[in-house]
């Protein structure tokens, strides 16, 4: 187990059909054209809406920023392997927390792209690299209730339900509930792929 991951370079994921990467500036459009879907949108905060190429370009610039600093996080570009490297997902962690020993992940995808288990194949990638390289103790998710394909990811995936963070988050002019869920190293090492 590794504990010193030290981030002079970006790490590349694969897996048997996903390949992520970093997030560039030539995703900005590809950004825009997900983030404008209102299927999209519908779980996220009207904060985090990108719909214009400078938005998208602020927010890469934001997703990239030190993964040891302030943000604590390392967010990848999901693209399909032998493919013509167009971004279709992100995926990543955030809120490193190192006294603690855990993160928070997240991820998106494409609407073309839902129901077919790449967000579960790029999630399961990201919760692997980040138990084997931050030496961590848990990874945690939240989602806001009713947004089952986001539940059905974390549930693949091995994350427990802990919780219901009960109208937590004012979304798209109403207070929603935010389910948390957790996954700890011992859970996740006996049930990994």
């Amino acid at each position: 187990m590794s504990t010193s991951f030290d981030f002079s370079h970006f790490p590349i994921l694969e897996t048997e059909r996903l390949r992520l990467r970093q997030i560039t500036h030539d995703d900005a459009q590809a950004l825009v054209d997900m983030f404008t879907k209102p299927e999209m949108v519908r779980y996220v905060i009207e904060e985090a809406n990108i719909t214009t190429l400078p938005a998208a370009t602020g927010f890469i610039d934001w997703l990239n920023s030190d993964a040891e600093g302030p943000n604590g996080m390392c967010w990848w570009g999901i693209t399909l392997k032998g493919g013509d490297d167009r971004l279709i997902g992100t995926c990543g962690f955030h809120l490193w927390e190192k006294d603690h020993r855990r993160v928070d992940i997240g991820y998106n995808m494409d609407v073309p792209y839902w129901g077919q288990g790449y967000t579960t194949e790029a999630a399961h990638a990201v919760v692997r690299w980040c138990f084997e390289n931050l030496d961590l103790h848990r990874v945690q998710a939240d989602c806001t209730e009713g947004n089952i394909g986001s539940e059905r990811v974390l549930e693949k995936v091995g994350f427990t339900l802990e919780g219901i963070w009960r109208e937590n988050t004012f979304e798209h002019g109403r207070f929603v509930n935010i389910k948390q869920y957790g996954l700890l190293r011992r859970e996740y090492l006996g049930n990994a792929p």
